[in-house]
């Protein structure tokens, strides 16, 4: 816990560290002790302000320095465009900083849902073998790196965010196949 000290606090703290003697008068109203009470309201301002700064920095409750931070880790997004709330652009700025991106198909099926809002499925597919069946696509090599991303709902940027975070192995499809 961070300690919250007053004007109170610190003009005691100061009182408290003159010399002893009678030229040190600590007498409320004394020119000291007036002396003592502005510092004190100066430092306690301060002090404040140091804790506010503390809250305002910190990326997920970041206010004032929040675009500093969105320059720092890319943001906005050229496939999203900009953002105007202020609780997703702190989520924005916190996922870009602690998230890793993985190259498994569950991670872009709760991706895109928890981000972008999204209801995917994702095919992936194989290269031809002997023993394939019959009904399923042929393909090459490639198509053992190959995904195709369905959804009922209008993907938009989704591509744009996808073909970006995407390992540079894989092939990706939108939409579905004709005849489905």
């Amino acid at each position: 816990m961070i300690p919250h000290y007053t004007a109170k606090n610190f003009r005691n703290a100061l009182l408290n560290l003159l010399p002893m003697g009678p030229i040190w008068s600590r007498t409320q109203g004394g020119m000291i002790w007036i002396w003592a009470n502005i510092i004190g309201e100066s430092y306690a301002r301060n002090s404040e302000r140091a804790l506010e700064l503390l809250k305002v920095a910190f990326p997920a409750t970041a206010t004032e320095l929040l675009e500093e931070w969105e320059k720092t880790v890319g943001l906005p997004d050229l496939c999203i465009g900009a953002v105007t709330d202020l609780k997703q652009r702190q989520m924005l700025v916190v996922d870009r900083l602690v998230s890793s991106v993985d190259s498994s198909m569950d991670f872009y099926i709760s991706y895109a849902k928890q981000y972008l809002g999204f209801d995917i499925t994702i095919d992936q597919y194989s290269p031809f073998r002997f023993g394939t069946r019959f009904g399923q696509p042929f393909g090459s090599e490639e198509w053992g790196h190959t995904w195709r991303i369905k959804s009922k709902q209008d993907l938009a940027f989704l591509p744009c965010i996808f073909n970006r975070m995407a390992p540079a192995h894989t092939w990706l499809i939108y939409g579905a196949f004709v005849g489905e």
